[in-house]
């Protein structure tokens, strides 16, 4: 999933290596919490003040599950704020805090359905974006990128133990959510998994 980022310009002209450097924190983002829907950048320069010189102002707004989110850098918190990078900088870290307690707060009230079977990372590719789990039974459940849950995908090593949903696909099994345990199978027969990534 990749965020709607919308980018306002207010007293100064758009800048596109700025609009790189936002989608750039904004992507950090998403692949620290992959549930947002949508981020809105403003950035305004006001007029020059005599003494501090031109403090960039910035607000982020973010759609997260069950809240919005904001950071705001206000005229005169910061004189280093007459570096737009820095303002920047500082606005991403105060909204990064925020989503980590928002993701927490969330957590608590979601719980993972004991029903959910575990299998083992059987083979996973973060190049072409999918991986194959291995149940009990030996059954091979397919799950892409996306399936993973808090965007945890690039996290993934074979031998990792998931809990996943299971739903069947144009080709067969295939997993719907995937959520990563933390715990790690001990392979004692390297033979029975392929080494490494593709």
């Amino acid at each position: 999933m990749t965020i709607y980022t919308e980018i306002a310009f207010r007293g100064m002209e758009p800048s596109a290596a700025i609009e790189q450097l936002i989608h750039k924190r904004v992507k950090k983002l998403e692949l620290m919490f992959s549930h947002v829907a949508a981020c809105r950048v403003v950035i305004e320069a006001p007029h020059k003040h005599r003494i501090r010189g031109n403090l960039f102002h910035v607000r982020i707004d973010l759609s997260a599950p069950q809240s919005e989110l904001v950071s705001s850098r206000d005229i005169g918190m910061n004189i280093a704020h007459e570096q737009l990078h820095v303002a920047l900088r500082d606005a991403f870290s105060a909204l990064r805090n925020q989503l980590l307690k928002h993701k927490q707060i969330l957590r608590v009230d979601y719980h993972l359905p004991d029903a959910l079977p575990f299998a083992t990372v059987k083979v996973i590719s973060h190049i072409d974006d999918y991986g194959i789990l291995e149940t009990n039974e030996s059954r091979e459940i397919f799950f892409h990128r996306n399936s993973v849950v808090d965007g945890e995908f690039d996290k993934i090593r074979v031998g990792d133990v998931l809990r996943f949903a299971e739903e069947l696909g144009e080709k067969g099994p295939q997993a719907s959510s995937v959520h990563v345990t933390g715990r790690r199978r001990k392979i004692s027969s390297p033979e029975k998994f392929w080494e490494g990534s593709l």
